[in-house]
């Protein structure tokens, strides 16, 4: 509830309505929640330090931890790109606020997952080329 309530805001201070879509928005920042925080949550849980690490510093692991950091990046990026349409004057429905974010979100989360399989693919091809036996 708190991520929802902390993208709300951040949505609301990148020019979402504040007033007229209150709704749109908050279901807009509970769907980033939930592709780029509770799947961290359900790996990493509160730890602080842990967060710090796979985020902050480059650290995570080979596995669920970059599987994590990946997509959820990859969903907020995709959540940006998705906003570049609302300004055009298209005046299509698909255009308006929050449709092409949360398009846009959902594009960056599959994204991630498929770029985080190729790179655990790679990773460990060649983890296993290099090991000692």
């Amino acid at each position: 509830m708190l991520a929802t309530c902390f993208f709300h805001v951040i949505a609301v201070l990148y020019g979402a309505p504040f007033f007229e879509n209150i709704s749109q928005t908050f279901h807009f920042g509970a769907l980033l929640a939930s592709t780029a925080v509770f799947p961290g949550l359900c790996i990493l849980g509160l730890n602080v330090s842990n967060w710090i690490r796979v985020f902050s510093q480059n650290g995570a692991d080979l596995g669920p931890e970059s599987v994590i950091q990946i997509s959820a990046v990859s969903s907020i990026v995709g959540a940006w790109v998705g906003a570049f349409p609302i300004p055009l004057d298209w005046d299509r429905d698909w255009q308006e606020w929050p449709i092409t974010c949360m398009v846009g979100n959902l594009l960056g989360y599959m994204t991630g997952l498929v770029i985080s399989a190729i790179h655990l693919c790679v990773r460990y091809n060649q983890l296993r080329k290099h090991k000692v036996t």
